[in-house]
This record gives structure tokens, C-alpha cells and sequence, in this order.
């Protein structure tokens, strides 16, 4: 009677555990925990608002909730690579961990700082954070593998130069320095100065108010169209190459003194200074197909219904 009881407790305990950290993905014999999947996605959405300069709360961390089942996906495929990077022998070895490891320690003065930075990044432990550390360099050294294998030739290339003309063409590009003042009375001095002789970049570098280019003389680069406001634009475009604007050009930043130095021809790009980018290309490519042929060999199932995502 007894052990029928507490075999029932069993049951039932594991039943609660189960619900409590459901199967939300399997790889092959692997699973992927409700729990593993959350430490992963807290992560994607601390990332994400920090490059968008936001700070983590869990009211902006639910817009992203929407995200859950793709980047469950996701990871299910990035476990499905790197369990293909452990067979194949890549497994991060215990000296590169601690390696890792030792240079973030590095950073911090305490181990209750280098704590509280993981608590903060949504990391609980250590040692979840060294499994984090495993699983990047495992995966890594397979892709670094993959990438050192695939050899392009020049002739593919060359080939997929031909065959990308159109997307490696470069329209007309305007090239052009500017003054920017605070008053068409101070840009019209400006323009009278230029009129006697003197260097539109020292003047530039002297008074304009732009910081992004008054250093550089007023250099702002070869642009093609689009690329500036519409008034400055229409001044720019009607310039002759080697001119200066006749007068004040208004923009929402202040008063332009313009100067046209060339307009440089629509062409193709040469294949020498996109041959690097395009051998590059190629090799991404091939390396996604066999990515993608390991994914698909995996045994991938997929469980959304058990991420608790809200429903719409």
C-alpha cells in the first residue's frame, strides 16, 4: 500500500516537473527544454533592445513575444549544427572554455561582479554560462572548418561577376563639399570670399558649422542622388563641376555654401575590387547548403504550443 502510494507521488512528480519545463523542440534523441529555449531568447531580446538603445523591461521584452516561434527555429537548427560539429569531432575542449572564460574573468575586478553581470544579462550561473561558451566555440570551429574546406576558383568568379553585372552597377555619384552657416548673411560673406580667391576648404575648415565634414575642408564624399535633402539636392545638381553655389542654399540644418568638385559617371564596379566580396559570397553559400543538408538529415520536431506564447 505504501509503495503504491509513493509510486503515485512519483507519477505525479514527474508529471509536474514535465509541465513545469515542457519539450519545446528535439534534435534527433536531443531535447530542447522551455527553460533552455527561454535562457536563449532572453538573450536574442537583451541584444536586440541594446542595439536599439533600449534598456531591458519585461514589458519590452514581451513585444518581441511575437518572435518566439521562429527563433525556436532557429535554435533547433543552431543545436542541429552543433551536434553535427561534435560528431565531426569539433568539440570545445575543456583548455578553450576556461580560456574564454579567463578573459572575460579578466574584465572584471571580483567574481561577484563578473555575477552580477551575468545575472543582469539573463545568465543564472557560471556554469550555464560556460555550457553558452561551449556550444559558441563548438559551433564556430565547425563553421571555421566548413569555410577553410570551399576553394574558390577564379573562373566562378569570374562567371558570377558576368552574372551579377547588374547588381554590381553604381549609378552617377555626385561628388561635393558644403559650408554650413547659421545665416544667409554669414554664407553670403562666405561665397563673397570664395569670389576673391580663397580656398573654399580652409574656409570650411574655419566656420562651417557641420562637424561631421568641417574637418575634412567640407568633404562630403561621392553621393548619388537621394542622398541629401531635396533643396540641398536641387543646388547640388545644378552645379557645373568646379563650381560654388551663386548663393545661400536653405536647408532644415542651416545655410549651404556648396561646391561641386566632379560627378563621377554611372558604371560597373571592376571584378578586381569586388573579387574579394563575391569569392566570399560564394563561399557563404556553399557552406549554407551543407548547413542546410545537416539541418534537414537532424530529425528536427518542432513544439510552439508549449512556448506559452500569447495568443492573438
Amino acid at each position: 500500500m505504501i509503495r503504491a502510494a509513493l509510486m503515485i507521488f512519483f507519477v505525479l512528480l514527474t508529471a509536474g516537473l514535465a509541465q513545469a519545463d515542457p519539450v519545446v523542440a528535439t534534435v534527433g534523441k536531443d531535447s530542447i527544454t522551455k527553460s533552455q529555449f527561454d535562457l536563449q531568447f532572453n538573450l536574442f531580446v537583451r541584444d536586440a533592445l541594446q542595439q536599439q538603445g533600449m534598456p531591458y523591461s519585461p514589458e519590452a521584452a514581451a513585444s518581441f513575444d511575437a518572435f518566439k516561434p521562429k527563433f525556436l527555429e532557429r535554435l533547433a537548427r543552431e543545436t542541429a549544427i552543433t551536434k553535427a560539429a561534435e560528431t565531426a569531432g569539433f568539440a570545445a575542449k575543456d583548455e578553450a572554455i576556461q580560456s574564454a572564460l579567463q578573459q572575460v574573468q579578466g574584465q572584471f575586478d571580483t567574481p561577484e561582479a563578473l555575477n552580477q553581470a551575468l545575472a543582469q544579462a539573463g545568465i543564472p550561473d557560471l556554469e550555464t554560462y560556460k555550457r553558452l561558451i561551449y556550444e559558441a566555440l563548438t559551433y564556430n570551429a565547425y563553421l571555421e572548418r566548413l569555410n577553410g574546406k570551399i576553394q574558390v576558383s577564379d573562373k566562378a568568379i569570374e562567371l558570377i561577376y558576368l552574372l551579377s553585372k547588374k547588381d554590381l552597377a553604381t549609378p552617377e555619384r555626385y561628388c561635393s563639399a558644403h559650408i554650413l552657416l547659421k545665416t544667409a548673411k554669414e554664407a553670403s560673406d562666405i561665397i563673397a570670399r570664395l569670389s576673391q580667391g580663397e580656398a573654399f576648404g580652409d574656409l570650411a575648415r574655419k566656420y562651417s558649422q557641420d562637424p561631421g565634414s568641417k574637418d575634412q575642408g567640407g568633404d562630403l564624399g561621392c553621393e548619388p542622388r537621394g542622398t541629401f535633402v531635396a533643396p540641398f539636392e536641387a543646388a547640388l545638381i545644378a552645379l557645373k563641376p568646379g563650381e560654388t553655389s551663386k548663393k545661400p542654399v536653405k536647408t532644415e540644418f542651416g545655410f549651404h555654401v556648396i561646391y561641386l568638385i566632379k560627378v563621377e559617371p554611372a558604371g560597373v564596379q571592376p571584378l578586381e575590387a569586388v573579387k574579394d566580396k563575391l569569392s566570399k559570397s560564394i563561399q557563404n553559400a556553399a557552406v549554407q547548403k551543407y548547413l542546410d543538408r545537416v539541418v534537414e538529415q537532424s530529425q528536427i520536431q518542432l513544439f510552439p504550443e508549449n512556448l506559452g506564447t500569447p495568443a492573438k
